[in-house]
C-alpha cells in the first residue's frame, strides 16, 4: 500500500496551510468510530493534528504519532492536551497494551499494513478498537466529481488513493492472518461552506501542488479558480462543498 515516500513527507512544507485549509472529521464520525467513554487513544500518523483536537474533547488520555517535525510542531501547538511523539505506524514508540483505540486519519495508504498491524496490535489493549478514517470530498456528487477530476488531470494524479479508499468502503478488508475482527464500515456526511479561495487552498495542499515550481503553482492555483466558479455549487457567495468521512472500524481479539 506505502507508495511514493517522498511525497509521504512532503506535507510538512506546507503545515500551516494544510492545518488551516485542509478539513478534518467530523465530530459525530467519532460517535460510530469509538466505544463509549473510551479511556485512551493513540492518534497514529496525525499530521497537524485535525482529528488529534476532536479525540481532545472526548478522550483524557491521549497520545499523537507523526514522524514529520514540522507537522508535529503545529500538532503541539494546535492541541497541547495530546502528548505528542515522534514515531511511524511501523514503529510505534509506546508500550504493550498501552491505548484502548488508535484512530488513523488519511494516512493509511502511507502505511505497510504488514508491519504496522502487528505494532498497532502491541500497544492495543485485548478487544482495543482500530479506526481508520478518510475525509475527502464527496465524489458521487457530479459538479465536484468533474472539478476533482479536472484537477487530478492537472496535477498528473491517478487517483490511486481514492480508488483504494473506494474499494475499502464497498468491501472492507484486511490482510489474512492479523489479530483483528472483520472490519465494519460506515460514511458520514456533510455540507461545508467555503469560500472559493479557500477551496483553491485547499487544493494548494496536495502533496502533487507542493512539489511543484512556484510559477507553475501560481498558474495552476489561477486554473482552479476559474473552474470553481464556473461549476460550483454556491449561496450566498460561498461554495456549498458536499463532504463525506469513510470510516472502518474493527477490534483487536482476545489473545
Amino acid at each position: 500500500m506505502p507508495e511514493l515516500p517522498s511525497l509521504a513527507v512532503s506535507f510538512g512544507a506546507a503545515a500551516q496551510d494544510y492545518d488551516r485549509y485542509r478539513i478534518g472529521p467530523p465530530a459525530h464520525a467519532l460517535d460510530w468510530l469509538l466505544p463509549a467513554d473510551c479511556p485512551s487513544v493513540l492518534d497514529l500518523g496525525a499530521g497537524t493534528g485535525l482529528l488529534t483536537r476532536r479525540l481532545a474533547e472526548r478522550v483524557g488520555d491521549l497520545v499523537a504519532v507523526e514522524p514529520d517535525p514540522r507537522m508535529r510542531q503545529v500538532l503541539a501547538g494546535a492541541c497541547p492536551r495530546a502528548t505528542v511523539l515522534d514515531g511511524t505506524a511501523e514503529h510505534i514508540p509506546l508500550p504493550d497494551a498501552r491505548v484502548a483505540a488508535v484512530t488513523v486519519s488519511a494516512a493509511w495508504h502511507w502505511m505497510d499494513p504488514a508491519a504496522a498491524l502487528p505494532e498497532i496490535a502491541r500497544v492495543l489493549r485485548p478487544g482495543g478498537t482500530l479506526g481508520i478514517l478518510y475525509t475527502r470530498r464527496d465524489r458521487r456528487v457530479p459538479w465536484l466529481d468533474g472539478l476533482d477530476a479536472y484537477v487530478h488531470e492537472e496535477m498528473g494524479i491517478d487517483d490511486r488513493i481514492g480508488n483504494l479508499i473506494r474499494r475499502m468502503y464497498d468491501k472492507p478488508w484486511l490482510p489474512a492472518g492479523v489479530p483483528f475482527t472483520p472490519p465494519e464500515a460506515n460514511a458520514v456526511t456533510w455540507t461545508a461552506a467555503l469560500t472559493v479561495e479557500e477551496v483553491v487552498a485547499m487544493f494548494a495542499t496536495y502533496s502533487r501542488f507542493i512539489a511543484l515550481p512556484d510559477e507553475r503553482k501560481r498558474e495552476l492555483a489561477d486554473r482552479i479558480e476559474v473552474k470553481v466558479r464556473e461549476t460550483a455549487e454556491m449561496r450566498d457567495g460561498l461554495v456549498e462543498l458536499p463532504m463525506v468521512c469513510y470510516c472502518w472500524r474493527t477490534r483487536l481479539t482476545a489473545s
